[in-house]
């Protein structure tokens, strides 16, 4: 009878402990990119700016726009928090946006406002992300 109980809860166990090492890797990969986009502002490299915030936007959707699979990711004590994901999720999509439209020029305005609106976007990318982690990873 033991035998069988922990033949059947092996899966959730692994399931679990590797549900929390995806979100701790996809965390890390977010990161990473976000400082490539940090780097490419510095460096004033719009072709890299616009590589690497689409592929930092796709990955933000992916991980935090569906909160049923991004609640899967958290602890059962935490997965009422999975709405701030995707909180998160729509105000980097909406600055994704501000920073592809600069660099597009859609508005037809200076380099200089075009580049200090996208760094400015991408500020608040940041803090949606650090908003979100403290949110769910704190206890208060």
């Amino acid at each position: 009878m033991l035998k069988k109980m922990v033949v059947m809860s092996l899966p959730i166990l692994l399931f679990t402990q590797l549900s929390a090492y995806d979100l701790k890797s996809n965390m890390i990969q977010l990161g990473a990119e976000l400082a490539q986009i940090q780097k490419s502002f510095i460096a004033s490299d719009q072709e890299g700016v616009e590589d690497s915030i689409k592929n930092f936007s796709k990955h933000a959707q992916e991980l935090l726009g569906n909160k049923d699979s991004f609640s899967a990711m958290l602890p059962k004590d935490k997965r009422y928090k999975a709405s701030e994901a995707v909180m998160s999720a729509q105000i980097i999509s909406h600055n994704v946006k501000i920073i592809l439209d600069a660099i597009e020029n859609k508005n037809n305005q200076s380099g200089i406002v075009r580049r200090e609106e996208s760094q400015r976007a991408y500020t608040y990318i940041e803090h949606a992300c650090f908003r979100c982690h403290n949110i769910v990873r704190d206890e208060y």
